[in-house]
Order: C-alpha cells, then structure tokens, then sequence
C-alpha cells in the first residue's frame, strides 16, 4: 500500500474530516439562526435552501473524492457515478417545481412536520 501525501504532519483523510465537520457546522448554523447575526434582518427560506444546496455539493465532493476514492479514476466513471443526478434533478422539478402544489399536498406519510417548518 502506497504512502499518503502529508499536508502539515497530517494525511488527506484528517483534513477531508476536518473540512467536513466545518461544514456540517455552517449547515447547522445556516438551519438554526433566524436572522442574521448582529442584525434585525431575518434570514430567508431561499437563502437557507442555497447554503444547505451549495455547501452539499461541496461535502458531496469530499466525500466522493476523497473517502470513496473517485478522485484519480478515469472520467468515464466519474461521469458514470454522476448519472443518478440527472434523475433526481428531474424528480425534484417532477414533484416540487413543475406542480404548484407539488410538494405540500403530498400524502401526510411522506411529507415532514410542516407545522415546525412553516414557523420559521
């Protein structure tokens, strides 16, 4: 087994966590606060969504590139492995953008608690 690049006495799996754990903190700080910190301005729904979307892509690709290995393969899987996406791009428009209603007036068994989530 060959040997690990060292990034300041550390190998990349300690960093990848470490970045990751960061992360987690900012979409937890981004879901917890209701307006921003030292204002009186409140934080909107959409600004949390883009937080939680964009801050997912990035640990998605912590993740994939790093713990999973992806990183050095050649594109072709790469390519193959982000294929999924297409589909659940096309669900989440389907269900939640194309149709109104799409997302509150699903069946109570597979929606969230609605009531928390609308008080914010």
């Amino acid at each position: 087994m060959g040997e690990h690049k060292l990034i300041m006495g550390k190998d990349i799996y300690f960093w990848n966590f470490i970045v990751l754990m960061f992360f987690t903190l900012f979409e937890v700080a981004a879901v917890f606060f209701e307006e921003y910190p030292g204002t009186d301005i409140p934080v909107s729904k959409s600004v949390v969504w883009a937080i939680l979307i964009g801050v997912g892509i990035i640990k998605g690709y912590g993740i994939a590139a790093y713990f999973m290995h992806l990183k050095d393969d050649p594109r072709i899987y790469t390519r193959t492995a982000l294929f999924p996406v297409l589909f659940v791009i096309l669900m989440l428009w389907g269900i939640g953008l194309s149709n109104p209603a799409g997302v509150t007036e699903l069946p109570s068994w597979c929606t969230p608690n609605w009531d928390y989530a609308d008080t914010r």
